[in-house]
């Protein structure tokens, strides 16, 4: 009877890179039960690792100081076990598009469902809920363990708008807006504004757009009109620029409909 040992060994030369407890067991006619305890010996020697309940991932060496894979290897395997609907979003999104100045601490990726986020030795993976994935486009990124999707530029811009305590706060989403801008297409941009329901982050980007120098300011200034022209003779109500932060007796800016309750100051 084939040992543990030599099922990795043999689905690793097959090229899979993961395993379930479930199709161990199958493989080798033994419990699963049993395969949980020969696994655990191999988790503790930093052969295995079990980023959720069962699913075991083949640790390769040069990752073993990590004691994981890297996040971008790692979540294409999780998400096909769970056989869910994702994407990388916010900072880690902004990050692919070369709007970061600094790597994100966590990963952040937007599911259609609730879980807990992931620890996998010095990976930490945070899920972020949203109710719908529906008209969420995505490219997608090639890595070792598969394909990766990732929110495109317009669809980052939204999420860190509705998300901003996950970003920062909102002068390092400014920071990241004067970067991202570039790659932004603001027809697509107002597309996603036709179908998404909530309509506030429109409000928010205008106002920090005129704050703030991006890379590309004539594509800066095109979206500033373009957004403008969206907001015509739709109704929008007064809201706060910062939402944490109290907003009476602060000033109004009539363009945007923003109670401006704190100052824009984007890292040059």
């Amino acid at each position: 009877m084939s040992t543990l040992r030599d099922y990795i060994t043999r689905i690793r030369s097959e090229g899979y890179l993961s395993f379930t407890t479930q199709e161990a067991a199958q493989d080798l006619r033994i419990s699963e039960s049993t395969v949980r305890v020969k696994c655990k010996r191999l988790k503790d020697r930093g052969d295995l690792l079990s980023p959720v309940k069962g699913l075991y991932i083949i640790l390769p060496p040069e990752h073993h100081k990590m004691g994981s894979l890297p996040a971008d290897e790692l979540v294409p395997i999780v998400m096909k076990y769970w056989k869910m609907d994702y994407y990388v979003c916010l900072l880690s999104a902004a990050l692919y598009h070369g709007a970061s100045h600094q790597k994100p601490q966590v990963f952040q990726v937007m599911i259609n469902r609730r879980e807990r986020g992931i620890k996998s030795g010095k990976v930490v993976i945070k899920l972020v809920y949203k109710k719908s994935l529906k008209n969420s486009p995505q490219q997608q990124f090639t890595t070792k363990s598969g394909y990766l999707n990732v929110a495109t530029p317009e669809l980052t811009v939204i999420d860190l708008l509705l998300y901003p305590k996950l970003c920062g706060g909102l002068n390092n989403i400014a920071t990241i807006l004067s970067e991202l801008i570039e790659g932004v297409d603001s027809n697509k941009l107002l597309q996603l504004a036709e179908q998404t329901k909530q309509k506030i982050w429109i409000q928010r980007l205008g106002y920090i757009l005129e704050q703030i120098e991006s890379d590309d300011e004539n594509r800066k200034n095109i979206l500033i009109e373009k957004l403008q022209k969206f907001t015509e003779g739709k109704k929008f109500f007064y809201i706060p620029l910062a939402p944490e932060i109290q907003s009476l007796g602060f000033p109004r800016n009539k363009r945007w409909k923003i109670i401006v309750n704190t100052s824009i100051e984007a890292d040059e």
